[in-house]
């Protein structure tokens, strides 16, 4: 080829003659060889260079944020709302809450909140409708659940799942779109038959500070004004997902009034990923241009629900300080009275954490008290002997032991009567016998104690206390003044307990992070040794001068998330009205948000300590921006790559940048690989993932943090992830054509009567359909038929639920490969826009057949064609004339309309494809 002509081939395109075997050689050699590769490594072995490849991972765009808010009920909608007799909501005076507009603006004012009386929040959640959407396709009502339930969790409470909830009649005016049908939740009674009084479902949240920690009032209303609450709706009957939707919570802050209340109606949208991803079109520059690949969202339905927060006094004998202001300084300063120790006895002297520097100036003394009062290891060495007759004593009756003891006072009386004076003597001798016992035993105790109560009483004096409040993957800052309190030089080694903290050892991120967080300190390259030698105190060493202060840098950061998962199923135990208290003493509680107490130690060469820093850990729940739900076939790797929208859409990144070249990614779960690459200033990112799926059902949850620096100090998004590990069975079908195969189901240890249910019931239908009894230890067959209306890959799931206790038996995941039929007739004709009543048109067709034959008549868009017959019986080589009738289009264009003729057993004999212009 001319040089101009042609583009030079890239790197990894490159042609390379190919490796032919020798042709003279033998095929079939006489002589077998074995040979033994070498192990060791030549020295002059060439490192092989990685090409330029990008690995071939079909991307998915999430489609952002899911509606948050829906519009406000009309005053039709507030009647009919009281009319069906759900359970008004009052505040402590009987009043009804102010109704909110959930399209009002919210302004967060933390110092009005602070300042408001009524401390007390309780947060109400009221379930009221699910709205069924119409389509064209759900004629039928087996494809429309009949009973749902909910999933969600709010601030750091345990998850909550609600019991099934049946879909009651039809409330018209609850909605303002026509096409939405909401039916009244009720709930289902205990024989299963029949439904409860009161509609809806409610649950109550009460935040009272009594129980709340230090500082943590004000966070709590920080958390309403910026979190989101996210909802799952799940079908009560086939436990398969229909939707999620999400809602703001900023609308709670009562800003100084009484209560407050507001109605949504939001939408519960799925979302469905294909591995077919078309190219991706749009200005990658503007937002909401770029459409999303691989992604496909439906919308489900509408739940209509209310929230409301109802102020109250809190309990005055319990109140403390919750929603005082946190402390804002990030500089950790060691002052005169700043120690731990109060003083008085070594037992007693340590100051508890959470207290502030006020508390040590009140009180430096104490009273003298028994060291049995304050020491219960002591206590129980001295009271074992009273201890052991007590529980001896406990054993017998009350009978008994009152006879008895009325007997030993009569013997008394009687001895004293006789020999009073030499009964006393003995009390007396063995009274001081047991005393002298009792004091040398309290002296060995205080000889092996001492010298620990002496050394923890010196180091509290030196111990500097801080409290922090992270939420996971947010880095805390603070700087910790380091004095030197001798007159000579010393090399202090810096000594950590925990992973989570850190020294912030590096110049460049030090400077970051005192920018990020206001501190203007100043600050020393090359501050600290990180390099340890034999002999050296373990830690990182910095060298003080005589009375010399430095400012230390820390970070803390934590990456341990709650990656417990509840069984898939509702929850029959929960009541349809119930009251949860703060669960800080609870079970049930993340583990995640527990709080803890960190040590750090700086010490001499001599491993003397010069001072303490006591790190008190408060961690806070999280914001959520995604969910991402995928299924995947057990023991395989997921492998999924997740393009971003544009940076200009996401929140902490500069609207006039310049962009950013890479993306830095941070999963809470180690097994998980996640990654990024860079890319040009403008060009769209993309995060990798790979994932270990388990046997199924295993569901693996894990969450996904993106950051914008290297130094992961504020995540930009929070993703959190769910992996369903499913048997898989791989289907290979043509479009329009049912494709049969069956499904093995093993019976468990108990009896069952089990139901099998279908994801997509319009294109893969269950034999058998009604309930069957599953015994034990038995095998069962279903039978399954697929016919597809699309061309593609596309995912459907079969779950088989026990009816009784509605518990997820065995679920399998349905892969299906969709192929178009050969096309045997094509026509086009011109249809109207608008067109009234629509269009009639025939096809003639003939049996190709000598003998009888019965045909199905289907076709792949119901919404613009219907048949005057889907079955007809033709003779040998008889023709007949197909009746159709073109629905009505308001708006142009064209699109191709697929007939397929199938025979009794559903396979295509022939397809017409039909071009219908809109005009």
């Amino acid at each position: 080829m001319p040089a101009g002509l042609g583009s030079s081939p890239q790197p990894y395109q490159q042609s390379y003659p190919s490796i032919q075997p020798n042709p003279y050689q033998p095929k079939h050699p006489m002589e077998i060889r074995h040979l033994e590769a070498s192990t060791v490594l030549p020295e002059n072995a060439e490192q092989l260079e990685e090409l330029p490849f990008t690995p071939v991972h079909a991307p998915i765009m999430p489609m952002g944020p899911n509606q948050k808010s829906g519009p406000g009920l009309s005053r039709a909608a507030y009647a009919r709302l009281y009319a069906a007799g759900f359970p008004d909501i009052k505040d402590r005076h009987g009043q009804p809450p102010e109704v909110v507009d959930p399209l009002d603006h919210v302004t967060f004012n933390p110092a009005k909140e602070n300042a408001d009386q009524l401390q007390c929040n309780e947060i109400i959640i009221q379930l009221l409708a699910f709205a069924r959407v119409l389509q064209f396709q759900q004629v039928t009502p087996s494809n429309t659940p009949k009973t749902v339930f909910f999933t969600f969790q709010f601030y750091r409470y345990p998850q909550v799942t609600t019991a099934r909830l049946q879909l009651g009649d039809v409330e018209g005016k609850l909605s303002a779109d026509p096409q939405a049908l909401p039916c009244v939740l009720q709930r289902i009674s205990g024989n299963k038959n029949t439904v409860d009084n009161k509609p809806g479902w409610i649950i109550k949240y009460n935040v009272d500070p009594s129980y709340l920690k230090s500082g943590e009032g004000s966070l709590f209303f920080k958390y309403l004004y910026q979190q989101t609450l996210h909802i799952d709706v799940w079908d009560g009957d086939s436990l398969l997902l229909i939707g999620s939707c999400a809602i703001d919570l900023k609308h709670l802050l009562r800003c100084g009034r009484e209560s407050v209340q507001v109605s949504h109606e939001v939408d519960i949208i799925t979302t469905e990923y294909s591995d077919d991803s078309p190219p991706m079109t749009g200005d990658l520059t503007r937002g909401g241009s770029v459409r999303a690949i691989g992604v496909q969202t439906i919308l489900k339905g509408r739940l209509h629900l209310r929230l409301a927060n109802v102020g109250h006094m809190p309990d005055t004998k319990r109140q403390k300080l919750t929603n005082h202001t946190l402390k804002e300084s990030k500089v950790i300063v060691q002052e005169d009275g700043s120690g731990a120790f109060l003083g008085g006895s070594l037992n007693a002297g340590i100051r508890q954490s959470g207290q502030g520097l006020a508390s040590l100036q009140q009180k430096r003394s104490y009273r003298a008290s028994h060291m049995t009062e304050k020491d219960r290891e002591l206590a129980s060495a001295l009271f074992s002997r009273q201890d052991k007759a007590v529980q001896e004593s406990n054993r017998e009756s009350d009978a008994v032991k009152q006879r008895k003891l009325a007997r030993m006072k009569a013997l008394r009386q009687l001895d004293n009567a006789s020999n009073g004076t030499s009964k006393s003597v003995l009390l007396k001798k063995e009274e001081r016998i047991q005393r002298n016992r009792d004091l040398r035993t309290i002296e060995l105790y205080r000889d092996r104690t001492k010298k620990e109560n002496i050394l923890n009483m010196l180091q509290s004096v030196i111990t500097t206390e801080h409290t922090v409040h992270p939420s996971f993957g947010h880095a805390e800052f603070f700087e910790f003044v380091l004095k030197n309190p001798y007159n000579v030089d010393h090399t202090i080694s810096i000594q950590i307990e925990d992973t989570e903290l850190s020294v912030i050892t590096e110049p460049r991120e030090w400077r970051h992070f005192k920018q990020l967080f206001e501190t203007y300190t100043p600050m020393e390259e090359n501050m600290f040794n990180t390099q340890d030698k034999k002999g050296d105190i373990p830690g990182i060493q910095i060298f003080l001068r005589p009375k010399e202060k430095v400012n230390v840098p820390f970070k803390y950061q934590s990456f341990q998330a709650n990656h417990s998962v509840n069984p898939q199923g509702p929850d029959e135990d929960i009541k349809p009205q119930f009251k949860i208290q703060t669960p800080y003493d609870e079970k049930k509680v993340d583990l995640t948000l527990k709080s803890k107490v960190l040590k750090v130690h700086f010490k001499t060469q001599d491993d003397k300590s010069i001072a303490v820093l006591s790190l008190q850990v408060e961690p806070q729940p999280h914001v959520l921006d995604q969910t991402f739900r995928f299924h995947h076939p057990e023991h395989s790797f997921l492998k999924k790559s997740i393009r971003l929208p544009p940076f200009q859409n996401l929140p902490g990144v500069p609207v006039s940048g310049p962009g950013l070249e890479k993306l830095y990614v941070k999963c809470s779960d180690d097994n998980v690989i996640c990654s990024t690459r860079n890319v040009s200033p403008g060009e769209p990112q993309d995060v990798f993932l790979k994932v270990a799926c388990g046997s199924s059902p295993e569901i693996k949850k894990f969450f996904v943090l993106i950051y914008s620096t290297p130094y992961l100090s504020r995540p930009l998004q929070t993703w959190q992830f769910y992996i369903h590990s499913l048997q898989r069975v791989d289907v290979n079908s043509v479009e329009g054509q049912t494709s049969r195969f069956s499904l093995i189901l093993r019976g468990t240890q108990a009896s069952r009567l089990v139901q099998a249910f279908s994801s997509h019931p319009l294109e893969m239908q269950i034999a058998p359909v009604e309930p069957l009894m599953l015994l034990a230890n038995s095998v069962h067959e279903i039978h399954v038929g697929v016919r597809p209306m699309a061309v593609g890959s596309k995912f459907m799931y079969v779950n088989v639920v026990d009816n009784e206790y509605h518990q997820l038996i065995r679920s399998w995941l349905v892969c299906v490969s969709c192929r178009q039929p050969i096309i045997t007739k094509a026509f086009e004709l011109q249809l109207p826009i608008g067109g009234g009543k629509g269009s009639n048109k025939r096809i003639t067709y003939k049996n190709p057949y000598p003998q009888k034959k019965v045909f199905n008549i289907r076709c792949n868009r119901d919404d613009l064609l219907q048949f005057r017959e889907t079955r007809i019986e033709l003779g040998g080589g008889e023709t007949c004339t197909l009746g159709l009738r073109f629905s009505p289009s308001h708006q142009g264009g064209s699109t191709e309309i697929l007939i397929f003729i199938n025979d009794e057993f559903d396979k295509n004999e022939e397809t017409f494809c039909v071009r219908a212009i809109y005009s």
